[in-house]
């Protein structure tokens, strides 16, 4: 018995790489696995030691070139040798997929060296200078934060009029059909294929929103099939340009904002701090926007008789969702352009280059809105709403 134990004692010590742990390292990027094709890929290896267990291939890939559209293949890969072989097939078009791919290591860098078979075309692979990384490092490279919230305390971080709806794959059409009827602006971006949905399997949709309706449609999509998740997104509004005050007085008995009569009150301050006079009152019935129009004397050229007029936009909403006691009115940023009244008309370009300087009295407007609706402003150093 003593020599048993004892041999076992020296099998345990001669090789400790048959009881090693297997440890798993992924390749980002590897590009030039399918030649001109644009692709986002990750390979997963499983090794004990140095030597690869097993291997697994996730490419997300455009079809053809600058086709708006993506494919994705997974393959699990088998070594054999310095070669890492597989076959399947491609997520949405079920195309056979073979893959074999020689692997080297030279001063710490792999290359990848070999061919991919897709349907009738091959492709000669060539991905050279790749590194990997640890599990660990994968996940916090990949880890996606939630941009969807249910219940927000208040819209601080989240917009008031941007909702989003995570939608499965198979329901998406359906989905965007039933908004149709909803009067909202969907954002083009957030409907695109993607690889982050092919690989998720779902759509995070989102949408711009008269803020009075966006609980009651979140509500509505949550019973929707396919639909998985529905709130508020999108990164806040900026406090540092808005005024809170009581909603009494501006809103009815079941809550409804009277909008003629906010909307003309800001028009009048608007007026007043601007030197001018409002053209126009105007409420956006898809996103809820508010939209006045003052056109005021140029004063950059006397004598010409030109005309400034000034878009001046606002953002009305809730402080949070479900509470009709206080309004909140953000003032966006202000553009003027110049006209000519007179006949025949001078022709003039846009002033806007991107970096122009609100219209001449702009800065005031946020004061005098204050004090005209009795208005509270925000503190960006207490975090707080100050008289």
């Amino acid at each position: 018995m003593r020599v048993v134990a004892v041999a076992a004692v020296a099998l345990l010590v001669s090789a400790p790489c048959a009881f090693a742990q297997n440890t798993v390292r992924y390749f980002t990027g590897v590009p030039n696995l399918l030649e001109e094709l644009d692709t986002d890929v990750i390979l997963k290896e499983t090794r004990a030691g140095a030597k690869i267990v097993s291997a697994e291939i996730d490419v997300c890939h455009l079809p053809t070139v600058n086709s708006p559209l993506r494919e994705r293949f997974v393959v699990a890969l088998k070594p054999q040798g310095t070669r890492l072989v597989g076959s399947g097939q491609s997520q949405e078009s079920k195309t056979p997929i073979s893959i074999d791919l020689n692997r080297t290591v030279a001063n710490n860098e792999v290359k990848f060296e070999g061919t991919i078979k897709y349907g009738n075309r091959t492709f000669k692979s060539l991905s050279e200078e790749n590194a990997d990384i640890s599990e660990k490092e994968f996940k916090e490279q990949t880890a996606i934060e939630e941009s969807i919230v249910d219940n927000p305390a208040d819209f601080r971080e989240v917009t008031p009029g941007t909702i989003a709806f995570r939608v499965t794959r198979a329901s998406l059409v359906d989905f965007l059909k039933a908004l149709r009827a909803e009067n909202a602006k969907v954002q083009s971006f957030s409907i695109l294929p993607s690889c982050d949905a092919l690989r998720r399997g779902y759509l995070d949709v989102q949408a711009d929103i008269d803020p009075e309706r966006a609980a009651a449609l979140i509500a509505k999509a949550k019973s929707l099939p396919g639909v998985t998740r529905a709130g508020w997104t999108s990164g806040g509004i900026d406090l540092s340009r808005a005024i809170r005050f009581p909603a009494a007085g501006w809103r009815d008995a079941s809550g409804k904002l009277d909008r003629e009569k906010l909307g003309n009150a800001i028009a009048g301050v608007a007026s007043k701090v601007l030197g001018g006079k409002s053209t126009a009152v105007e409420w956006d019935d898809v996103t809820g926007e508010l939209g006045i129009t003052v056109k005021r004397p140029d004063i950059t050229v006397p004598g010409l008789g030109l005309t400034e007029v000034i878009e001046a936009p606002f953002v009305v909403s809730s402080e949070k969702p479900g509470a009709n006691n206080t309004i909140v009115v953000r003032v966006g940023t202000l553009s003027g352009e110049l006209e000519d009244d007179g006949s025949p008309k001078l022709a003039l370009s846009s002033q806007s280059n991107g970096d122009s300087p609100e219209p001449f009295g702009a800065d005031g407007l946020l004061e005098a809105l204050a004090k005209e609706l009795k208005a509270e402003t925000w503190d960006s150093e207490k975090e707080a709403w100050v008289k």
